[in-house]
């Protein structure tokens, strides 16, 4: 995100969209200061909005938010999606539970705890006999 928007010719800035790293530069021209963009076919831009619309496809961009100066880009964002930190498995709704190995949910006595899914995996990723019997026959 850039914070000081009075931008000088020669700063470069960097955005990351959809795992792919762009790069821009602010240059001066005859028209005033202009954003040109190193990895699009058409790349001198009035603003960084239009330059980050051209990243996003085509999308409406806020260009200060989308762009930051080199070597002040943010770190890499950490996937959202993250094992449960329990040994357990998840409850869902309706007196059952999920088995993340199998992607199948099985019905759990209330105050119980499943030590494993109808088709034999455990919670900590063991493999119970059951299982290794069902997979060699």
């Amino acid at each position: 995100m850039i914070k000081d928007r009075n931008l000088k010719p020669g700063m470069k800035l960097v955005a990351q969209y959809k795992g792919t790293i762009y790069h821009m530069e602010v240059t001066e021209t005859k028209d005033g200061i202009r954003y040109r963009l190193s990895e699009a076919p058409f790349s001198e831009f009035k603003s960084p909005s239009a330059a980050g619309s051209e990243v996003m496809g085509g999308n409406a961009c806020n260009g200060w938010r989308f762009w930051s100066l080199e070597g002040q880009e943010p770190k890499p964002r950490q996937s959202k999606a993250t094992k449960p930190d329990t040994t357990d498995f998840r409850r869902i709704p309706g007196g059952r539970a999920w088995c993340e190995a199998c992607c199948k949910a099985f019905k759990v006595e209330a105050g119980t705890t499943p030590t494993a899914c109808p088709e034999g995996h455990t919670p900590d990723g063991t493999t119970t006999e059951a299982e290794k019997e069902a997979a060699t026959a």
